[in-house]
Order: structure tokens, then C-alpha cells, then sequence
């Protein structure tokens, strides 16, 4: 099936069977930042923009996104908020893997896109399900809420981001 999409900011056309995972078929386009993990869409690995949304393309089934945009890592790296998440991350002392760089830079990005801090039963919660393979989840949080800091000081806002 052809399966029209906008994939880090270009128009193709996927072929591929509509009940294939998106997952799948981004691996088999060379996109890469997306890792195969747990296959039912907890742990992170395989993180995409779905729209705007961090999604785990995992449990999407490719036949669904026709006319979709979808962001990857790869992409993402070119927007100002990936260099605020890392920046967030170098602060808190986190220095990822490799295998989960998706699944924390969209969750974390799902979290600063929201004009306010959150409360930290949020955030915990936020990050609850995220693979834990090389951070631990104070870390993590922290990073997060100096990417925050790092975004609104970008932005010219009030830095509103402590320490957990």
C-alpha cells in the first residue's frame, strides 16, 4: 500500500503493508534513531513526533500515519529545543547510551514544550515508564527541569527550573 507521509520535513511515500509497525518500516528506511526495544510501546526506544506528539512507533500501525508528519531524532536535532534538552542533560550529568537517546530526548520534549514547570509527581510520572538503561530517574528529572531553565532563559522567560 502507498502510504503518503511528511518524514523529517520531506514528502515520501511509503510502501508497505498497512498492519506493519512504523517502527518497521522507519528501519527500513535507514532511520535509525529509532531502536527496537520492547515492541509494546513502554520502554521509549523507538520514539518518534507523531504530529507533534511523542509517540512510540512500536504501536503504530503504519497504515494509520497516511498524511502524517513524522519527526525522528535525526530531524530533531536541527530544532532549538533538542540543543535546551542537552544542555538540561550535560547539566544534570547525564551522558546517554545511545539506544535510549529517543525515547528520553521526545519525552523530555513533551514535557518543556508546556509553558510551565511541573510539579515533580508529573514529571515522575512522565518519565515512569522511560528505559532506564543509563541514567536513574532523579538524574533524569533534573536534566529535564534544566532543559526547562535553558528553554524559558532561550526564550527570554523567567528561569523557574530547580534542582528535585
Amino acid at each position: 500500500m502507498k502510504i503518503p507521509v511528511t518524514l523529517n520535513e520531506k514528502k515520501i511515500v511509503f510502501d508497505a503493508d498497512p498492519s506493519e509497525s512504523l517502527l518497521e518500516v522507519l528501519r527500513r528506511e535507514n532511520i535509525f534513531s529509532v531502536k527496537c526495544g520492547c515492541e509494546e510501546g513502554h520502554c521509549g526506544n523507538c520514539m518518534i513526533l507523531l504530529d507533534g506528539e511523542p509517540v512510540p512507533s512500536c504501536i503504530v500501525k503504519v497504515g494509520t500515519v497516511r498524511d502524517c508528519k513524522i519527526i525522528t531524532l535525526e530531524a530533531f536535532k536541527s530544532m532549538p529545543e533538542y540543543q535546551d534538552i542537552t544542555t538540561g542533560f550535560a547539566q544534570a550529568g547525564i551522558h546517554l547510551c545511545g539506544y535510549c537517546n529517543a525515547g528520553k530526548y521526545f519525552t523530555a520534549y513533551g514535557i518543556i514544550r508546556n509553558p510551565d514547570r511541573p510539579a515533580k509527581p508529573q514529571l515522575y510520572e512522565a518519565i515512569r515508564g522511560i528505559s532506564p538503561c543509563c541514567t536513574d530517574r532523579d538524574s533524569l528529572a533534573n536534566g529535564i527541569l534544566y532543559a526547562i531553565a535553558t528553554k524559558h532563559t532561550r526564550e527570554g522567560r523567567r528561569n523557574n527550573a530547580k534542582k528535585l
